[in-house]
């Protein structure tokens, strides 16, 4: 059998607590114990995620410098003072770009938006658009999903007479920059309960304080005031995008966002949808993360994330499908860079035995928008904290992206390395860098040298989390339902895993482009059983094996039958 070894980690049941968990919220023992593997181990937990209804959601004031926030932008709505939006190239960015323009627009304020160039400026903000937005009149900028790290930037803006109101979502530096304001909930002193937000979360948040402000002071006395529901369309992409924890107030955005996706009705959004081959129906967190997102980031990878921006902010039907167009065309582009960069990186490794503890490797001729996802791929393939670089002859400068493993924190290993960098930022398993051409191959050294320093032999070894091991026969359509009631899915709340005892297989067969279908009896029950990509990994004989699965309903010429997603094999 040629297989990669995973390790199988199953988490040890917790009978009693499930049973009672199970009688207090009248659901199954099984997904009892799904709610105690995710951290809700109370039945007032529990009860807690499984009814994710917008009264859960935090008060927004609890943000640390929200109120203080929230008083500076209503000046300058009172004063019809001009404000710029400052976001970032990615779709977390892009859609708290469009949620803040579309409820000021609301307004009636004077604004507009500026997103930087990912192969042009950088990250956040930078003084070349500082000075730009100054020339267009802004005396505000609220920033989206950046600013927390840009000190040099906001004490230029604040020497100029403009006033920047930070919301982001990214870790705190040491040294925090003199905002007017910085909306922060990662900020060490800072209330605010759920730290997990992204960045499209916390500028969804300042918009609701806004609003409750407004509405104290009388704003909307004669009229009705917005509907912030219709937002969370764009709150759930951005949400999904990011890939943040898939509970708290996430788990409520995203919930109530899919409904809207599934609706469809924002121009953009029917616009994305139908060059991504969706069709009417409902949108799962999964077609957002494969299917619409990388879309919408493909324009900031590639052009300018300004026309994702657009898409979202635009009423016209017309413009909207155009838009679309030109953004799935821009996909197909990046797709092709991002064959030939892994094609090359793979190539510039040594044998699989060999490998370091960490992947750094750059070139000049790699496409900075499209690195970032295949340091991602790498990572994944190779079970490795990887960083890819691109370097411009220029400026002798080269900028990376970084993706971790689980069991590393990329940003604190970066923060150890510094003295090589000339910039860095991020989260701890995505970060973002810019480094001296001179300085790459002694920060490999000491990158090398923090990874082997934290990690283990057995951390490179890729790990399934199994929920529990369980007989087939347990499998309904009824508990399969009630499993499917723990979606959103995502990091925090991961799709439930289930291993069997070993079984003997009744057929098994490659289909369509190299995927495994096997059909196994188990207590004198068929199931059907899928592996996509598996065929060539799996050979199987007349073996006995153990399956690491999802199950899921498949709907095949009408009818609803139960299948195994398969993630793993063991003989």
């Amino acid at each position: 059998m040629n297989q990669a070894y995973k390790r199988w980690l199953v988490t040890d049941p917790n009978p009693e607590l499930s049973s009672k968990i199970g009688r207090a919220l009248n659901i199954s023992p099984l997904v009892s114990q799904l709610l105690i593997n995710r951290g809700f181990d109370s039945p007032e937990l529990a009860h807690y995620f499984l009814s994710p209804t917008l009264h859960n959601l935090h008060s927004p004031f609890l943000m640390k410098d929200m109120q203080r926030a929230v008083e500076r932008i209503s000046a300058a709505l009172k004063n019809n003072e001009k404000i710029c939006i400052y976001g970032d190239y990615d779709v977390d960015g892009i859609t708290a770009t469009a949620i803040v323009m579309l409820f000021l627009q609301e307004l009636q304020a004077e604004v507009f938006f500026y997103i930087p160039s990912r192969l042009n400026e950088r990250y956040g903000l930078n003084i070349s658009a500082l000075k730009q937005i100054k020339q267009q009149g802004a005396s505000l900028i609220i920033t989206v999903d950046c600013g927390v790290s840009d000190f040099e930037e906001i004490t230029y803006a604040h020497a100029q007479g403009i006033d920047v109101i930070v919301t982001d979502h990214h870790e705190i530096p040491d040294r925090l920059p003199p905002a007017y304001a910085i909306v922060n909930p990662k900020q060490p002193d800072c209330a605010f309960p759920f730290k997990g937000l992204a960045g499209v979360g916390v500028a969804f948040n300042c918009i609701m304080a806004l609003r409750k402000s407004l509405r104290d002071k009388g704003v909307w006395h004669d009229t009705a005031e917005p509907n912030l529901k219709k937002y969370f369309d764009l709150v759930a992409m951005g949400t999904i995008a990011d890939i943040v924890p898939m509970v708290d107030e996430n788990r409520i955005f995203v919930k109530n966002g899919l409904e809207l996706i599934s609706e469809g009705t924002r121009p953009g959004i029917k616009a994305l949808k139908s060059v991504s081959g969706i069709s009417n129906g409902e949108v799962t967190s999964t077609m957002i993360g494969y299917r619409l997102a990388p879309r919408m980031n493909a324009s900031g990878r590639l052009s300018d994330a300004g026309i994702s921006v657009q898409l979202l902010l635009t009423t016209n039907t017309e413009e909207a499908f155009m838009l679309a167009h030109k953004i799935d065309e821009e996909n197909n582009q990046r797709q092709q860079i991002e064959r030939r960069i892994l094609t090359e990186a793979k190539a510039m490794l040594p044998e699989k035995e060999n490998l370091p503890w960490a992947i750094v490797l750059h070139s000049t001729d790699w496409h900075l928008g499209v690195i970032g996802l295949c340091a991602s791929r790498l990572s994944d393939q190779y079970n490795r904290p990887t960083i890819l670089i691109a370097v411009d002859e220029k400026t002798h400068e080269g900028r990376g992206s970084a993706r971790s493993i689980p069991s590393f924190d990329i940003y604190s290993a970066l923060k150890q390395c510094e003295s090589e960098l000339k910039a860095f930022g991020g989260h701890k398993t995505a970060a973002g860098l810019t480094i001296p051409l001179d300085n790459i191959n002694p920060f490999s050294e000491k990158f090398n040298t923090v990874v082997q320093n934290e990690l283990r032999e057995e951390d490179f070894t890729p790990v399934i989390n199994i929920d529990a091991e369980i007989p087939l026969g347990l499998l309904s359509y009824d508990i399969i339902e009630e499993i499917e009631n723990l979606a959103p899915f995502g990091p925090a709340n991961p799709e439930p895993v289930f291993c069997t005892n070993p079984l003997r297989f009744y057929s098994s067969m490659i289909v369509g482009n190299g995927h495994l279908k096997l059909k196994i009896k188990q207590d004198g029950r068929f199931f059907d059983a899928i592996g996509f990509n598996m065929g060539s990994t799996y050979s199987l004989k007349d073996e006995t094996i153990r399956l690491a699965f999802v199950p899921q309903f498949n709907f095949f010429n009408g009818e609803k039958i139960i299948q195994l997603n398969l993630k793993d094999i063991k003989v």
